[in-house]
């Protein structure tokens, strides 16, 4: 996930301007659950802070995967039916609330969900084989595979007895894999399916996000966007929000409290506007947009299919698309795709470039590996309190880490480290000139 896990960790990235593992806790007390139990390592005080209020018991406990860490929420609760969902994904209340009813169902000792493969390689997933409504392998990295494992298992507690037996490692790799030293729970499952143990696969319905590489922020920002428009028709405003008269609306608009919409606003598509949000004087949005609380849209800028984080300023003719985290500038005619951490300031001009002059896709090096990513693969990232002087240029699918600096003028090809300076060495020739050289 660099260059963002430099700062926090992958359970805190924001979906739709909120800690994802907060999100996922108020959806699982929507979907019904009511004991929620988040197990964390020593290092989980970002993720404690997320959960402040939420009513998530948190428990510190050192593992080395899924299987141990169910074994001390186990530990705590030892007659429950568990079920298991990883801190870093995003899933859908229809599934969450589809598992719990597997769950008080007790009808097989394991029910796993499963979700598409989608476009990325398989070998890039735990994957798994089901018929009909019965799990029949789980593969690590296959070279093909129709589904792939999520990580959301509803168990009985007679199925501790294989997370006790967890091998450590998911030995049912393909010829030539090499398997992760990792206590997963599907190497459980895998162990279960061994023995003769049915296991229950649950077809995910709405989709299913992991946050595992950076460009899985779009991809759940997108899916989550979507879905805050569902059932909402028009123009809604909340108490002490106000749209102007002169703004113009094709589409869904959400205003919450103490918003405000001005005039000369064009809206082209289905929109949120966060408490005490402005979105003001010619900005244009388009497609499906989320603005955060307290941040400001203003003076012909133009914005589309983007999730704008609180307290962002997207101002005077800058163009974006991507993901904003928390308190973002974005400046004067500036071009912008990509997803920017927290506090990254934009200088003036500054762009990314989005198409190659081969019409294709960035390859990423990510963990040691080569990746073309199906989406978001020529987007740039920028990690958390990064800046760039004014004109600078960032080529497609540039990363720059976390506490950086891109100077100006600068035209960057490569990834940047964390905590880095790129300045431009320029080298200058000054020559005497005057009427007596031109002009006369």
């Amino acid at each position: 996930m660099w260059p963002f896990a430099t700062v926090r960790p992958k359970a805190t990235l924001p979906v739709g301007n909120r800690p994802l593992i907060s999100l996922m806790a108020e959806r699982l007390a929507a979907a019904g659950f009511r004991q929620v139990l988040a197990v964390v390592d020593e290092h989980g005080g970002p993720i404690r802070a997320a959960l402040v209020d939420t009513g998530v018991e948190v428990l510190t406990e050192r593992s080395t995967g899924s299987a141990e860490a169910l074994l001390a929420a186990w530990l705590r609760y030892p007659d429950a039916t568990a079920v298991v969902v990883p801190a870093d994904a995003l899933v859908s209340m229809a599934d969450l609330e589809a598992m719990r009813e597997a769950a008080q169902a007790a009808e097989a000792e394991a029910t796993v969900l499963i979700a598409p493969m989608g476009p990325e390689d398989p070998n890039r997933w735990i994957g798994v084989e089901a018929a009909g409504e019965s799990l029949t392998e789980v593969v690590g990295h296959p070279r093909e595979a129709s589904w792939r494992w999520s990580g959301v298992c509803a168990l009985a507690p007679g199925f501790r007895r294989f997370v006790e037996a967890n091998p450590g490692l998911l030995e049912n790799v393909p010829v030539g894999g090499m398997p992760a030293p990792e206590a997963d729970l599907s190497s459980s499952v895998a162990l279960a399916l061994e023995k003769g143990v049915p296991v229950r696969a649950l077809r995910s319905q709405r989709g299913f996000v992991d946050l595992d590489k950076p460009w899985h922020i779009l991809e759940a920002n997108r899916l989550y966007a979507g879905e805050c428009f569902e059932g909402v028709e028009g123009v809604s405003v909340a108490g002490g929000a106000t749209v102007s008269d002169a703004a113009e609306v094709e589409g869904r608009l959400i205003v919450a409290e103490g918003a405000t919409v001005g005039p000369r606003v064009r809206i082209r598509g289905d929109v949120y506007v966060g408490p005490g949000a402005v979105v003001d004087n010619g900005a244009i949005l388009q497609g499906t947009v989320l603005v955060g609380a307290g941040a400001r849209v203003s003076d012909y800028c133009q914005v589309s299919q983007a999730v704008v984080g609180a307290k962002c300023v997207v101002g005077h003719g800058a163009e974006f698309t991507g993901v904003l985290f928390t308190g973002t500038y974005l400046y004067h005619y500036c071009e912008i795709y990509g997803v920017l951490g927290a506090a990254v300031d934009i200088g003036a001009a500054s762009v990314c470039g989005t198409l190659r002059f081969d019409d294709g896709d960035r390859t990423h090096r990510v963990a040691g590996a080569w990746e073309r990513p199906a989406t978001g693969a020529n987007a740039s990232y920028l990690g958390d309190y990064t800046r760039t002087g004014v004109n600078a240029i960032l080529m497609p699918g540039v990363k720059v880490g976390a506490y950086s600096c891109i100077g100006p003028g600068v035209v960057l090809y490569d990834d940047v480290p964390d905590r880095s300076l790129v300045l431009v060495k320029q080298e200058l020739e000054r020559r005497s000139w005057g009427p007596e050289k031109y002009g006369w």
